[in-house]
């Protein structure tokens, strides 16, 4: 027994010490020095590998091979020393073994944790052998060439043999280098360049130097010379030595090498192919080309793949292929490092592989302990373990190896986490006899290892010899335990329970225990709850079986409450445990089936625990303040114990924290001064026997950063790694952050990042990789934390470098005689010498010839040294040295010093081709000798004033011919050649100029604009692109332009002739929507092409009003007097601008009884609808909507009609009662005059009073159509009163007034109908009703005459009285009374009868007109009687189609738009009202301002150049009318037949005539159109000389007269056809003349129609309109001749108004600057309201004057034959006169509305002779604005009675009139010009007749006044 309890107490102490002895503090091995991947040595070296690991506890260092095998230890091989280092130790030849010197061996670091391996590492031992060097010489090179000496190394050392330099003996050195001294180059392959062979140059001996790359013994070659080949042809390139495949690591440098042979010496070019394309390789900041070798600085993986080198000589070229391999160094890494994982957990590892992707395919191995898992290889980068047990715990390896063959592998650990323990095995329930022993087992499994407890109804187990607890731990960790009862009693009956437990969790197995026997209760101990929780306690019930359990508490049964619950084991459940309520004795009974029973009692007391106030600490602490915390109880039973932990731990004196505790329940915290030891959490402990309870606070203490490491200045030699140290420390840790400055130490500073070779490690070092010198500078460390500023150091990194020369060896050639100077720059660190050597032997200086002068500048970058040689002599040629060496290095570079004479110039020089972009050229050059000349400088430049650029050109062989690229097109070139020669230049070759050919442009046109005119209009102006990207003559512009909203991004393009010089060019685009952006684009096109487009300019048009109604127009009734209108927006396409809100226009619909006042109302609002108060009830209202912009009104939507509702009705419009009868009254009334609605019916009440009392009153309801009664047996003598209401379904209305009779037996004669006002339309009937009582004789009066039956057989007398009308006329309109009478009285009743018509013609006239539109008013006639329904506007164009417009009711005036410019439109208007249409007002014909195009100057329109000639379109006057297009027409002056330039040239700034002949005579005819007509010009003109001179003057002269006139057919045919044309038409006009005027003898209107002649006599009177509408009347003339017109301007009022006789035919059309006027159009309402003026001049000013002293000569020969023609038609009779004023085409040079006001008083052919002299004429003009806001041109007149003159003379002898408002007097200034030429005899006869009649058609404007008045005005109101 004692034994079996020792066992089981050394099993719980063995568990215990593994559950105390848990794994959380270990680690698994990690390497902190792995050896590298290959090692090679000498077997006279011998090698170290050493190997270290770290790891808790501390791992074992071994080593194993390849196979697995441990590498022991060799005698005098190979040693594993104590540290973990593996020696191979030197050794003979003999002894080398292949399985200890060329093999793999793998480091091994193992603890208990785990067990790892470093990557395979390759031994290679060498065995030392003697070997020999040779030298060949590759090939013969020429003389100048350059010679190539290769070093041979045998082929079992070459890979560890290279060549350090080159020997030329005695005694100088060739190092290596990537760019050579210019005479030696050697490469970094081995190879030796030796450039510019001499002849002294073959007795030079050479030896190459090698040393063996792990013995470093130096073996030197053999001698050996150059040879020199005997030709000196040109020998083509042959790639000798090429590098084939270079490896190099990521960021170091690269050298390509490829070697050519060649004479001249090859020039070398590099192409890469590492993307998909070659692409030819740039000097850059990384790469250098120097000849033969491509260097790369700094490789990364991008610059892999394949180079192709390129070596080319005149002789040809040569090629080989090179690839570049960058490697990438393999980092592997595991993720996570670290995993801790449940048992039966998942764990996930994955292998992060860092290398680029052209670092080949990789394979990856997984290992668990050092062994291979199976199922891993390949590309596993993943391994998943599943289930983790305890047997996975431990180190897992990925290792990585890659297809060249290195390796790479990293670590993780798994550890197994906290696992809650699990139940392996239970016991079960047991029923047994008294007496046996018995054994009860559980088994538990968990992590960490749990421990079990044992207890017996929850109680632990009774204390007595019979039973024993022992339990012990398994090799796998499971605890099993185990309770063994030897002999089992009753008491020893209950139910057993096993609980494991550990910090992740506890579990619980229970099972009863069954003993036969009586009812046995063992003790019940105390027992503690805990307030507020629930409590079990279970009786300690043995025996068998237990029929009944129960619990008593006080004598009461329990529960005797909800929180109380008795289970059928014997369990109490008690839940929310109260202190006062549960507190106290249980009792527990147990019985059985026979009757026994037991009682025990036990004790339970409750215990409240303990609660904490919350408390919270300062969030922002810093050091040396002070710090508070309290802790206070709220709750829970004495005693209480409270102390203070902090991070868990309690604390001590050292600490500095003092604990106060106030009393039992509250203790303070107190911290005197903060300090960073004093971060941490704070926990308030409380306890009492029920709980523990904790609140824990955390305390931060902020500390600025401080430094740990502060980091120092550190210098480092080029290719070596550096550190930078930097750590702080501080509260919150701070972080550190690396920058580097950008420039000086004071200036920007750039942060680091983590990349290839700058490594920022968690520490805080900045580890920087293979540093080179642009590391070097100043680098910033910063540590924040965010309390305080923060802390930072600069510190300075500097590159030791050795000397190098910035720029390549050079030749200097100098004259002889002049001052030799050699540079030489030097890089490198200071302090650098550089000395000067001759030959590489002599040293120079002043010392040792006084013609030598060294200097050196110390610059920041090294020295630049320089030699001077004053006065070159021919000896001094030859090489020079400068020597450079610091602390570092040395290295030298050659100079070569030529001395020379300068050759002859090159001659016959020409091009052998031109194109736009390049010209080939050739030259020859004779020299003596062929060394004279090494190169030729090809110079150019960009016209006269450009500066020279040059190429040069080498050979050898020396090329006489070049390519210049890269030039501009269409630029005129100066070209010249120089030869060059060791000695200097030679002058320049004569200049070649030349001119390119030209090519599209290359430039968009500048200057793009837009501006806005209208809606529709967006006026474009640009400029011609920059002359440089012009690239030839611009021709023509194309301009673009698209909606910018519109899904489609093709523009619609317009071309636009012309180079856009002088003012650039501008376009009118038209037909555009209202305000839409557009998107404007402009190309240039030339003679080739076009160009690019500009940039998109947007612009806006402007806002229009809208183009259509608001849509949806709905309309509801609210109340009889209210309507709810709503709508919707136009389309917003339409809207054309902003709609800044809407009207509604409404108004009832007129009624015949309707009095009220007729007009439209409008509402404005800018909602969707609106609501229309105080109508009319129960009325129809007509209303549109419309929209309207900031520009106006838009579109009307269509009529809409709405109702109003019902409402009650207004009272009876009369009342009457007679007497009918002795016991009757008869009521008849009127219905109300506001009926509100439909009457339903009336309602007559009556009211019978006797006196002053009312006796009785009634009312009577009647039918709607009853408006009258009679009531009977009424008594007589008492007074009866009626009054009437009438009712609609809304409610009965007012009453009518009150009407009173007595019945009596009297019965006058009276009226029961009512009269009044009756309106009934034209051709109908009415009829007047008359209804009487008392039996009387009727009477019919109309006015005061009486109307007797059948006097008229339209009116009708019926026996009912009624009169009846039919077939109404005008003429029956007026007052009608009917007369009733008998004995007793008399009764009369009146009508007005009005009968409605059609309306009367409106007066119709014209305020104003512009170039396209015309403003009308007019004056509405009789309305017949009825509201106007309307207007209708027609017109049409002269030979055009009639149109109509509807116009509103209410209209006085509207402007019709959209007219064609200086056209005559036709109007006249119709009214309307409902029973039909009025008479057409009399037709008006007015013309829209504006002529036909003019006639320009010919110095001012014509710009001829050499080859071109410029027409500047924009001077042709356009009269008021924008010209549509120009014919343009041209010919040589010899020539017959026309070329046709184009026949549609729109207007432009300019327009350019191609392919003219320079110093040749044309001639031009422009064409030009508008609206109102077109005219012809034709000009001569001289272009200029080939090179831009003005012609010679008798070529002119030639051009001019090249044969008499009278010889040339041309001219003399179409002369004599005029001639006879002109005499036939004088003697046809003067027969016609004498018949009419000796039949006639009075003046007669000519081209007048018939009908007017007819009716002149009819057609006297006529009717004056005003301003104000006032129609006068003026008398007529009886004596048959025309009305007077006053002579004078003082008889005239100057708003005088009269009217114009019709008889006398004059021609009043003329508004807005028409001609024409028809006198069948004149009409008594054709009023035309105008204030106008004519003016004239004296008549003396065309007779016998002579012609101006000044006269203009034209370089253009200006010949001008121009020609107005106005678009005619033939006119039907009736048709008006179609003549047409026009001006002079100078004149309409002026401003637009000066030559809308111009007027010729004939229709004026400008005819010029052909001739040097031009006359100029003007005429007197005003400016002035009349006051319908334009001026307007006076009509022309009819021809004289007396003379009818040609047309010519017409149009020359009328002077030009002006409008103006007021009278002026115009005379003729000096500066002005006349146009008319002089007049005939005849005509200045005609000039004396002073008498003007306006009735008289007369070409001729008498002058009033005297002799010394030489014009008059006259102000005429119309």
């Amino acid at each position: 027994m004692l034994a079996c309890c020792l066992l089981i107490a050394a099993g719980a102490a063995a568990a215990a010490t593994l559950v105390g002895g848990f794994d959380a503090h270990l680690r698994g091995p990690s390497f902190l020095i792995e050896p590298q991947s290959r090692i090679e040595f000498s077997n006279s070296s011998g090698a170290w590998l050493d190997c270290a690991a770290s790891g808790s506890p501390l791992p074992n260092i071994d080593w194993v091979t390849a196979d697995g095998l441990p590498a022991s230890d060799v005698p005098g091989v190979r040693r594993v020393l104590r540290n973990g280092t593996l020696v191979l130790l030197p050794f003979p030849a003999a002894a080398y073994r292949q399985d200890v010197h060329s093999t793999a061996y793998r480091c091994v670091a193992s603890n208990t944790v785990g067990r790892v391996l470093t990557r395979d590492v390759q031994v290679r031992a060498v065995v030392a052998q003697a070997y020999k060097v040779d030298v060949e010489v590759m090939g013969g090179a020429s003389r100048g060439c350059t010679a190539v000496l290769r070093c041979v190394i045998p082929s079992f050392v070459k890979d560890l043999v290279r060549v350090v330099s080159w020997l030329q003996e005695p005694s100088f050195y060739i190092y290596p280098s990537l760019q050579g001294d210019g005479k030696f180059h050697l490469l970094p392959t081995g190879e030796l360049l030796v450039h510019g062979l001499e002849f002294s140059d073959q007795f030079l001996r050479y030896r190459c130097r090698t040393m063996h790359r792990l013995t470093r013994q130096v073996v030197v070659s053999s001698v050996a010379n150059v040879r020199m080949a005997d030709h000196r042809g040109v020998v083509p390139p042959v790639i000798l030595e090429h590098s084939g495949i270079v490896h190099v690591a990521q960021d170091e440098s690269a050298s390509l090498v490829c070697v050519a042979q060649a004479c001249p010496s090859p020039e070398y070019r590099w192409f890469s192919q590492t993307g998909g394309e070659p692409m030819l390789v740039l000097p850059g900041p990384r790469t250098r080309i120097l000849g033969p070798v491509l260097a790369i600085e700094a490789v990364t993986a991008e610059d892999s793949g394949v180079y192709r080198c390129s070596a080319a000589n005149p002789g040809g070229e040569a090629s080989a292929e090179l690839r570049l391999t960058v490697t990438a160094p393999l980092h592997v890494e595991v993720t996570p490092p670290l995993l801790s994982v449940h048992l039966g957990g998942n764990a996930e590892f994955r292998c992060v592989v860092g290398t680029h992707s052209l670092g080949g395919q990789h394979f990856v191995t997984w290992y668990k302990d050092g062994r291979q898992l199976p199922g891993t290889g390949r590309l596993s980068e993943v391994l998943q373990l599943n289930g983790i047990g305890r047997e996975d715990r431990g180190m897992y390896q990925c290792v990585v190896r890659r297809s060249e063959g290195d390796t790479a592998q990293a670590t993780a650990e798994l550890q197994l986490g906290d696992a809650p323990p699990v139940l392996l095995y239970s016991f079960i329930e047991q029923t047994l006899q008294p007496g046996p022993a018995v054994s009860l087992k559980c088994s538990a499994a968990g992590n960490p290892t749990p421990q079990v407890a044992w207890a017996l109804d929850g109680f632990p187990l009774p204390t007595n010899g019979r039973s024993v607890i022992g339990q012990y731990v398994t090799v796998h960790g499971d605890v099993i335990s185990h309770v063994n009862i030897s002999h089992v009693m009753v008491e020893d009956g209950g139910e057993y329970s096993c609980t494991a437990e550990n910090r992740a969790g506890k579990t619980t197995h229970a099972a009863r225990l069954n003993v036969y026997g009586l009812p046995y209760i063992r003790m019940i101990p105390k027992v503690t709850a805990v307030a507020g929780e629930s409590f079990r306690l279970k009786c300690p019930v043995a025996g068998y079986p237990i029929e009944e359990i129960k619990w008593e508490r006080g004598g009461r049964e329990l529960p005797d409450d909800l929180r109380q619950k008795v289970l059928l084991d014997g369990t109490l459940i008690v839940s929310t445990v109260q202190k006062q309520g549960d507190s106290g004795v249980y009792t527990c009974s147990a019985r059985n089936k026979q009757g026994h029973s037991a009682r025990r009692s036990g004790e339970v007391a409750v215990i409240v625990p303990p609660k904490i106030s919350p408390f919270t600490a300062d969030r922002d602490l810093h050091l040396g303040e002070r710090m508070t915390l309290t802790c206070s109880v709220t709750r829970g039973d004495l005693p209480l114990s409270i102390s203070w932990l902090k991070d868990g731990r309690s604390m001590g004196p050292s600490e500095r924290v003092t604990v106060t505790n106030v009393n039992q329940f509250n203790s303070v915290l107190t911290i005197e001064s903060l300090s960073p030891d004093h971060n941490g959490n704070y926990s308030c402990v409380v306890r009492n026997l029920a709980a523990e309870v904790s609140r824990t606070q955390r305390l931060v203490v902020h500390v600025p950063p401080r430094w740990i490491v502060e980091p120092t200045d550190i210098s480092v030699e080029r290719n070596k790694h550096v550190a930078l140290h930097c750590q702080a420390q501080g509260v919150p840790t701070p972080t550190i952050v690396w920058k580097k400055a950008t420039g000086s130490k004071s200036g920007e500073y750039e942060e680091l990042r983590e990349r290839m070779y700058t490594k920022l490690l968690t520490n805080g070092t900045l580890l920087l990789q293979h540093v080179k010198e642009d590391r070097e500078g100043f680098y910033l460390c910063q540590a924040s934390n965010g309390i305080g500023s923060g802390i930072g150091k600069v510190v300075q990194l500097k590159v030791n470098s050795s000397p190098y020369f910035a720029a390549p060896s050079r030749l200097v050639t100098i004259k002889k005689g002049d001052t030799a100077t050699l540079h030489c720059e030097v890089h490198g660190d200071k302090p650098v010498t550089v000395t000067w050597l001759k030959g590489g032997k002599v040293e120079l200086n002043p010392s040792t010839n006084y013609r030598v002068t060294v200097k050196q500048e110390i610059t920041p970058d090294g020295v630049v040294a320089q030699l001077q040689i004053a006065s070159a002599e021919a000896s001094d040629n030859g090489a020079y040295f400068c020597q450079a060496s610091n602390l570092f290095g040395r290295d030298q570079q050659l100079v070569q010093l030529l001395i020379q004479e300068p050759p002859q110039a090159p001659n016959a020089l020409e091009t052998a081709m031109v194109a736009s972009r390049s010209i080939n050229v050739k030259w020859q050059h004779k020299a003596q000798d062929t060394g004279e000349v090494t190169k030729y400088i090809l110079q150019y430049k960009e016209g006269e004033g450009g500066v020279w650029q040059q190429q040069e050109l080498s050979g050898p062989p020396l090329p006489y011919a070049a390519l210049i690229d890269d030039l501009k097109p269409a630029t005129r070139y100066y070209i010249r050649v120089i030869a060059e020669g060791p000695a200097g230049r030679s002058a320049p070759s004569p200049d070649l100029v030349v001119r390119t050919e030209p090519q599209r442009p290359a430039g968009p046109p500048i200057n793009l604009a837009a501006r806005s005119v209208s809606a529709t209009e967006i006026l474009v102006t640009w400029g011609p692109p920059i002359p440089e990207l012009r690239h030839g003559d611009i021709q023509s512009f194309n301009i673009g332009y698209r909606e910018t909203s519109s899904g489609n991004p093709a523009y619609n393009f317009t071309p636009v002739s012309g180079d856009g010089e002088e003012g650039g060019g501008e376009l009118h685009l038209t037909g555009l929507r209202a305000y839409t952006r557009y998107t404007l684009v402009a190309q240039a096109v030339n003679q080739v092409g076009s160009g690019p487009l500009s940039e998109p300019l947007t612009t806006q048009t402007l806002e229009d009003v809208p183009s259509m109604p608001p849509e949806d127009v709905r309309c509801a009734a609210l109340s009889s007097q209210s309507l709810q209108v709503s709508w919707q927006p136009p389309p917003s396409s339409h809207s054309n601008g902003i709609v800044q809100g809407y009207k509604l226009y409404y108004e009832p619909v007129m009624e015949e009884t309707w009095r009220g006042v007729d007009e439209m109302e409008v509402r404005k609002t800018s909602a969707l609808t609106t609501v229309l108060t105080n109508l009319r009830r129960y009325a129809n209202y007509s209303m549109h909507v419309l929209a309207y912009t900031r520009i106006g009104d838009g579109v009307a939507s269509p009529m809409t009609y709405c109702h109003t509702e019902e409402d009650a009705p207004g009272s009876p419009a009369d009342i009457k009662v007679v007497v009918s009868s002795p016991q009757a009254l008869f009521i008849s009334w009127l219905p109300p005059l506001e009926p509100n609605g439909v009457i339903t019916k009336y309602n007559l009440y009556t009211r019978v009073v006797n006196g002053r009392e009312e006796l009785n009153h009634g009312k009577k309801p009647l039918s709607a159509a009853d408006t009258f009664f009679e009531a009977t047996d009424l008594e007589q003598h008492v007074e009866y009163q009626f009054w009437v209401t009438a009712s609609t379904r809304v409610g009965e209305g007012q009453s009518s007034r009150v009407a009173a009779q007595v019945p009596s037996n009297r019965v006058p004669a009276r009226i029961t109908s009512f009269g009044g006002h009756v309106v009934k339309p034209w051709r109908g009937s009415a009829t007047l009703d008359c209804n009487a009582v008392g039996d009387p004789r009727r009477e019919w009066l109309k006015g005061v005459e009486q109307i007797y039956p059948g006097a008229n057989h339209n009116i009708q007398i019926l026996q009912t009285g009624e009169l009846v009308l039919s077939s109404l006329q005008t003429q029956e309109s007026g007052n009608y009374t009917c007369q009733v009478e008998n004995a007793q009285g008399s009764d009369r009743l009146q009508y007005i009868l009005t009968v409605q018509v059609p309306p009367s013609t409106p007066v119709l006239y014209v305020t104003s007109s512009t170039s396209s539109s015309i403003l009308l008013h007019w004056k509405p006639g009789n309305t017949g009687g009825a509201p106007l329904t309307g207007y209708t506007l027609h017109y049409r164009r002269t030979h055009g189609n009639l149109d109509e417009l509807q116009l509103s009711r209410r209209a006085t005036s509207y402007e019709l738009k959209g007219l064609l410019c200086g056209n005559a439109y036709h109007l006249y208007l119709t009214s309307h009202n409902k029973l039909g249409s009025s008479p057409a007002s009399p037709t008006l014909s007015v013309r829209t301002q504006g002529q036909a195009p003019g006639i320009p100057r010919a110095d001012a329109f014509l710009a001829p150049n050499s080859t071109t000639l410029a027409l500047r379109l924009h001077v042709w006057p356009d009269n008021g009318c924008p010209i549509s297009y120009f014919v343009i027409q041209y010919r040589p002056i010899s020539e017959f037949h026309w070329t046709l330039v184009s026949n549609s040239v729109k207007m432009n700034r300019r327009f350019v005539i191609p392919n003219l002949s320079p110093s040749s005579v044309y001639q031009l005819k422009v064409e030009a159109y508008n609206v109102a007509g077109s005219s012809q010009a034709e000009f001569t003109f001289v272009t200029l000389t080939k090179d831009g001179e003005p012609p010679p003057p008798e070529l002119s002269k030639r051009g001019i007269i090249p044969i008499p006139f009278y010889a040339d057919l041309k001219v003399m045919l179409p002369l004599i056809v005029a001639t006879v044309a002109l005499l036939a038409a004088a003697a046809t006009i003067a027969f016609c003349w004498r018949n009419r005027y000796l039949g006639d003898g009075v003046q007669r209107p000519m081209k007048e129609t018939q009908e007017n002649q007819q009716n002149a006599e009819a057609q006297r009177e006529r009717y004056y309109a005003t301003i104000h509408k006032v129609a006068l009347q003026q008398a007529a003339n009886t004596a048959g001749g025309p009305d007077k017109i006053p002579e004078t301007a003082e008889d005239i009022s100057p708003y005088a108004t009269f009217q114009l006789s019709e008889g006398g035919g004059a021609s009043l059309g003329g508004l807005g600057g028409a001609a024409e006027a028809s006198a069948a159009g004149l009409h008594p309402n054709n009023t035309l309201l105008h204030s106008f003026m004519y003016h004239e001049h004296a008549m003396t000013e065309g007779c016998a004057s002579p012609p101006p002293a000044t006269y203009q000569y034209l370089k253009s020969m200006k010949s001008v034959s121009s020609r107005r023609r106005q678009q005619r038609k033939q006119q039907a009779p009736g048709d008006v006169e179609s003549d047409e004023s026009e001006s002079d085409p100078d004149q309409l040079t002026s401003s637009r509305t000066e030559s809308s006001n111009q007027l010729d008083a004939g229709k004026l052919k400008h005819i010029r002779a052909v001739s040097d002299f031009i006359y100029h004429g003007t005429s007197s003009t005003s400016s002035d604005i009349s006051p319908m806001s334009e001026q307007k041109s006076l009509p022309r007149r009819g021809r004289s009675r007396w003379h009818v003159p040609s047309k010519s003379t017409l149009r020359t002898v009328l002077p030009p009139m002006s409008i103006a408002e007021t009278t002026f007097t115009g005379g003729q200034t000096p500066n002005e010009r006349s146009e008319r030429p002089e007049l005939s005899e005849a005509e200045c006869d005609i000039d004396s007749l002073k008498k003007l009649k306006l009735g008289i058609r007369s070409s001729l404007w008498s002058r009033p006044g005297a002799q010394n008045n030489p014009s008059s005005d006259y102000s005429i109101a119309v």
